[in-house]
């Protein structure tokens, strides 16, 4: 019995010794081809590399260019973003003498939907998704043809209001793409009811990137509505611009600004004002909503896109910057800066205009300029951005408007003062803004 276990003992140490030699050589096997695998891999970059060398040499000699210089030049330009320079941005803008209204009662960046899906309070006959885009901040509402958008905004506008957004067209130079209309009217019907539902009372404001659908130029077509839906006012003939074939290019949205003023209507693409009427408005026009309606000339969607967003609404009193002398103090929310920078938009600068001719009109005032923020992010970073922005508006109005500097001195709230409701798009964009106290 005993002879017979101490058999069954050497038979498994026997079968283990063997286990252990095969694992043992099969781990030799692994490292050997592992070897193997890393020399052919090295072989074959040292290859490669001399045939890139020989390549480089050959188109060198050909065309008397160093295409490795030209990469290498190509990806240090790349690897460094370009620097915006928001004062020479600015004086594109010298034209510009549009100032938003103060009161904000509309807002939409798409913040608070998803990317991938239409807004959830749009509504739409069609198709449209929430995309980003390289080199832009924020989310765009990308719109399809044959497809109207109604923004929920639904507010009675006053006689003095300025509407605003930034609107993105793609297309090929030689291509022809449809037309976008953009409505600030009042809402009647569904949007299922084309674009009869948009003509109530108010503005129809007819953008043709191109021609659009069927002319050789660029143009824009006016046509304002009384209360019963019936044309009001139209100019005889279209206004051509060259605004949509110069900024066709990704990543150049175009600002598109309205400012209504009794029977007064002045609207801007970028800093070119396209018309200035003093009797193109009805008094009975009485818009509540602004509106999207691309058209169809029966090519692929494919082939160019319209992206909107940075809509903005706002009750615009008679003459803000006389505030500033009545009342002591006026806030703008209209000086706009990039996203978490003090770098100015261009935009701003029929607001900055404004406020310099009230202080060279008076050179005796004084004016502190206070930055306020809204409450997103760290209330230290807030705080130094308020500050910084404020001392960018000083900066901007010595260098640009030749205002003394030692009339203005500058401090920072941060988000300490908000006027409005943080939890609100229209609350935080009233909070953002720059406020001028007479001293």
């Amino acid at each position: 019995m005993i002879m017979r276990k101490i058999m069954l003992l050497m038979s498994l140490l026997l079968v283990s010794c063997f286990y252990v030699e095969l694992s043992a050589q099969s781990k030799l096997e692994r490292i050997r081809d592992k070897f193997k695998q890393k020399a052919d891999q090295r072989a074959n970059a040292k290859v490669e590399n001399a045939m890139d060398k020989t390549l480089d040499e050959a188109e060198k000699s050909i065309d008397g260019t160093d295409k490795s210089k030209d990469s290498k030049n190509a990806t240090d330009k790349s690897s460094t973003p370009e620097k915006k320079n928001s004062e020479s941005g600015l004086k594109s803008y010298s034209k510009f003498d549009f100032v938003p209204g103060d009161k904000i009662i509309y807002v939409e960046d798409f913040s608070g939907d998803n990317l991938g899906e239409l807004p959830l309070k749009w509504n739409t006959n069609g198709s449209g998704e929430l995309v980003e885009l390289d080199g832009l901040d924020g989310k765009w509402l990308q719109m399809n043809q044959e497809a109207n958008y109604k923004s929920p905004m639904k507010t009675k506008l006053p006689e003095n209001y300025t509407v605003e957004f930034d609107l993105i067209v793609e297309f090929k130079s030689d291509q022809r793409v449809p037309d976008i209309n953009v409505f600030v009217t009042k809402i009647v019907g569904s949007a299922g009811d084309g674009e009869s539902a948009m003509l109530s009372s108010g503005i129809k404001l007819n953008l043709m990137p191109n021609g659009g659908s069927g002319g050789e130029n660029d143009a824009v077509e006016l046509t304002t509505f009384d209360g019963k839906g019936n044309v009001f006012y139209r100019p005889d003939n279209k206004t051509l611009t060259s605004e949509f074939s110069n900024l066709n290019k990704k990543g150049v949205p175009i600002h598109v600004a309205i400012w209504a003023q009794g029977s007064r209507l002045r609207i801007w693409l970028n800093q070119k004002k396209m018309y200035d009427l003093p009797k193109g408005l009805s008094k009975d026009a009485v818009p509540t909503n602004i509106s999207f309606s691309v058209g169809s000339y029966g090519g692929s969607q494919n082939n160019y896109h319209y992206y909107v967003s940075n809509l903005k609404a706002a009750i615009a009193s008679p003459d803000n910057r006389s505030k500033l002398i009545t009342e002591g103090k006026w806030a703008t929310s209209g000086i706009k800066f990039d996203v978490n920078s003090d770098g100015i938009k261009p935009e701003s600068y029929g607001v900055l205009k404004d406020i310099a001719a009230v202080l060279m009109e008076n050179p005796t005032i004084k004016v502190k300029i206070i930055g306020h923020t809204d409450s997103d992010g760290d209330d230290a970073t807030n705080m130094d951005l308020s500050k910084r922005r404020a001392a960018a508006v000083k900066k901007m109005l010595a260098s640009e408007f030749r205002i003394d500097a030692s009339r203005m001195v500058t401090d920072g709230m941060g988000e300490t003062k908000p006027v409005a409701d943080n939890n609100k798009p229209e609350g935080k964009a009233q909070n953002r803004r720059v406020e001028f106290i007479k001293m």
